[in-house]
């Protein structure tokens, strides 16, 4: 008889990082991702859950933990387990320098290394819906850990609440830290709304809709279609045409202030619009998707944002 298992993972698993998260997501923009590793140490443990696991460890269920988390953190990692009591059959880390998608990387794992095995469950956070996906696929059952919903300044465990969302789809959120706030209130308020599933099911389906009428207008505006992977394109469709809409306001401003321009300057407005021109024709020949997500995420369709673009470009080709 095949001996079960049960794989979890790390990171917003049975370790709840949201006191972490800021070195990723911040007004900058900048992911500080060596001080969100470092910060790893003081991560608080999901003891609910963590519960779980020992004793499927205890009546003889390997645990095993596969995680995205980087190896250049590995010793860090196992004084953590031992410092919080987590018992563990085996522990899979991403390789330092290793960046493959989280989906790639665990199913490489879980097919290498348990080839056969029968998976009682897989634990895994929320925001790897991509990995539950690819559970689902493979009938292997999944449980989605919800981010914790606390203020993350208490070590003291208040309870691991199983959710029913209005969407029929459940999770589990930790409810971790000392608030006022009444948790089984916050309960109800979650079970009201949909599960992070089917939010981010939705949200693809409002970027898909946004990126196919980009698609419509660039196609209108005679722009060359993108190249990229089938996300990048997708995201950067939207990019592409923002931007050229914020330059539209831009050719705008230029005929407002034309005879004026020519009259007080008229060898340096010169310059300007030659130079507006080539910079704009260069943007409408960029095919690369990933172009445009690097240096245009973020532009605003206004005057001043399709100034600064057409100001970054020009000074990039040389043209100021």
């Amino acid at each position: 008889m095949t001996k079960e298992i049960v794989i979890c993972g790390l990171d917003g698993v049975i370790a709840l990082i949201e006191h972490r998260l800021h070195f990723l997501h911040n007004d900058e923009g900048v992911k500080q991702w060596d001080r969100f590793l470092a910060a790893c140490v003081d991560d608080m443990p999901n003891l609910p859950l963590i519960d779980r696991l020992n004793q499927a460890r205890a009546a003889g269920v390997p645990v095993m933990i596969v995680t995205g988390r980087s190896a250049a953190v590995r010793a860090e990692t196992v004084a953590w387990l031992r410092q919080w009591d987590i018992g563990y059959d085996g522990l899979w880390m991403r390789p330092p320098e290793n960046f493959t998608a989280a989906v790639r990387l665990k199913a490489g794992i879980i097919e290498q290394q348990f080839p056969g095995a029968k998976i009682r469950r897989i634990y895994e956070a929320s925001q790897h819906l991509a990995v539950a996906r690819w559970c689902t696929e493979r009938n292997i059952p999944v449980t989605l850990i919800a981010p914790n919903q606390g203020n993350g300044a208490s070590r003291e465990q208040l309870d691991l609440k199983v959710v029913r969302h209005a969407c029929e789809h459940v999770m589990l959120h930790p409810f971790y830290g000392d608030d006022d706030f009444t948790w089984d209130d916050r309960a109800q308020q979650l079970a009201a709304g949909p599960c992070r599933v089917c939010q981010a099911e939705e949200q693809d389906k409002e970027r898909q809709q946004k990126s196919d009428e980009a698609r419509l207008l660039a196609r209108e505006r005679g722009l060359p279609p993108l190249e990229g992977t089938v996300r990048q394109v997708e995201w950067a469709e939207s990019i592409r045409i923002n931007a050229f809409n914020a330059l539209d306001k831009v050719q705008k401003w230029m005929h407002q202030v034309d005879a004026q321009a020519r009259q007080e300057d008229p060898d340096h407005w010169q310059n300007v619009c030659h130079s507006i021109h080539r910079t704009t024709e260069w943007l409408q020949q960029q095919t690369d998707a990933k172009w445009w997500i690097d240096h245009c995420r973020g532009v605003r369709n206004n005057l001043d944002s399709g100034r600064a673009l057409l100001s970054g470009v020009a000074e990039q080709l040389g043209l100021f």
